[in-house]
């Protein structure tokens, strides 16, 4: 059972003095509260003798005090000024994050030299700086000392007289957890041109990430935890977006609109512990198969997602040689250190498109994406493509197709021949549609009708093998595919 409850209010006052000053002031207050409460029972068939009893509570609380300042001065230089204090129940020595944040406009059409210039519609000059942040950890209670009865199959047990007590043991806890907290300038441009017919936004930015929410690898606890919620390290962010806009064609009868938007980012790891810069780095991106294998590292100097893996040897003909890898450090053997920091799961470039057209009484309207320089590890093949277990049983375990093509023996986790560019172009969504303008009309009242069609993830352009190159965290572990959808609809108007 779930129970989440919301108080938020606000207030706001705006006014115009001088006819040039113009000041607008909101203040308000949120209040959140999410409680969930299940019990697990459960019996063994026949003779009733209860296995296991487990019940499950937990609550958060979320308050927020939040302000902000508008103010401009005709209509050319204006200011925004905003602060945040939130407050989480998850954290039990550092509850609060305070959060401000600046932005300053310069209008340059209104200035006087460039008013009457009708060319230029809109020129406007951005500058920002703020912080924000972000509570998200594992559970409710990871800051707090908490206990559990271990009362598992294979725990251990304390025994006297026939009687078996289930052992407590004390869970790690991080109490000093705080607000992870990212820091971002910026800066833009917005320009139009023949009354907004063409359209151009253009911004850099930086965001520094500090105190990252990760959970890492500890020494054993009591209760053998290996990993723990934690603040570590730092990260940056840089790039720039660029969005366009145009008005191709603009007729009684006949419109035609096209936009297109870029983004480029670089994201590197600048600090990854306290105190050694040149840390080991953190493995990272699970996979399936075998125990405990990852395919990422998190270093300082590398992208967040950076996948660490063998170099695979290739024969003549192309083919990989199975379990060869590169000897990296020339010692004679394979071992981790022969890895090697290779690409990175997201996106240097990311795209989008959109286009309508109206002629007379049709519309037709396409959109879509694209992404370059993001790569995926193909879990499916990896944990799929052996060949040792494909008898087994006296059964054949399945097999994806390109296990003709590795033609692998023994698995090979861990080798870059899984690693494929995820680059991409996907037409997202075609709509043609027809509108009859009166199907009924009575005096003043008529109804209009509206028949149309749409088909969804029409299609994909990549290299990548799998199923789909878009996938969250460059690991691809059999996700669901994304359909392929058809609609028909009519609209009435009345």
């Amino acid at each position: 059972m779930r129970r989440n409850t919301t108080l938020e209010f606000y207030g706001d006052y705006s006014h115009t003095f001088a006819d040039k000053h113009f000041v607008d002031l909101m203040a308000g207050y949120s209040w959140q509260h999410f409680w969930n409460n299940s019990h697990n029972l459960t019996y063994r068939i026949g003779d009733g003798v209860e296995l296991s009893n487990t019940e499950g509570k937990g609550e958060l609380y979320l308050v927020s005090f939040f302000g902000r300042l508008n103010y401009s001065f005709a209509d050319r230089y204006l200011i925004t000024a905003t602060l945040r204090a939130d407050g989480t129940s998850r954290f039990q020595n550092n509850k609060w994050g305070i959060f401000p944040s600046v932005a300053l406009g310069w209008n340059i059409k209104n200035e006087h030299f460039l008013k009457d210039f009708d060319p230029i519609s809109t020129m406007k000059l951005r500058l920002s700086w703020g912080e924000t942040g972000q509570q998200e950890v594992g559970g409710y209670y990871d800051t707090f000392a908490q206990f559990l009865t271990i009362n598992t199959p294979g725990s251990y047990y304390f025994v006297k007289n026939a009687n078996f007590t289930a052992p407590v043991v004390a869970l790690g806890y991080s109490a000093n957890l705080k607000w992870e907290t990212t820091t971002t300038y910026n800066a833009g441009i917005d320009l139009g041109f023949w009354n907004d017919r063409l359209t151009a936004s253009f911004d850099v930015y930086q965001r520094d990430t500090r105190d990252i929410l990760n959970f890492i690898p500890v020494p054993g606890l009591s209760n053998l935890t290996n990993y723990l919620n934690t603040n570590i390290g730092s990260m940056t962010n840089r790039g720039f977006e660029i969005d366009l806009n145009a008005v191709l064609i603009e007729k009684r009868d006949l419109s035609w609109t096209f936009g297109v938007n870029m983004a480029y980012n670089q994201n590197r790891v600048t600090k990854l512990t306290a105190s050694d810069e040149n840390a080991a780095g953190i493995e990272a991106g699970g996979i399936s198969g075998g125990t405990g294998n990852n395919v990422q590292l998190i270093q300082v100097g590398y992208p967040m997602r950076s996948f660490y893996l063998y170099q695979q040897v290739y024969d003549m003909n192309g083919k990989p040689i199975n379990g060869v890898y590169v000897d990296q450090n020339k010692d004679g053997q394979i071992t981790a250190d022969d890895k090697v920091m290779t690409h990175h799961a997201d996106p240097d470039y990311t795209f989008g498109f959109n286009t309508v057209f109206n002629w007379k009484r049709w519309t037709a309207a396409l959109s879509g994406h694209a992404s370059l320089g993001n790569w995926v590890y193909n879990n499916v093949a990896s944990d799929t493509e052996m060949l040792a277990d494909l008898w087994t049983n006296s059964f054949v375990s399945n097999r994806v197709s390109s296990a003709k093509e590795s033609f692998f023996t023994q698995a090979q986790y861990l080798s870059d021949y899984y690693l494929q560019d995820g680059s991409f172009l996907k037409l997202d969504n075609f709509t043609l549609g027809y509108t009859f303008p009166k199907i009924y009309s009575e005096g003043e009242r008529h109804m209009s009708l509206n028949l149309f069609g749409t088909v969804q993830n029409i299609f994909t352009i990549t290299r990548y093998t799998g199923i789909d190159p878009e996938i969250y965290g460059g690991v691809d572990g059999t996700v669901y595919p994304r359909p392929r959808t058809f609609v028909v609809g009519a609209k009435l108007n009345f």
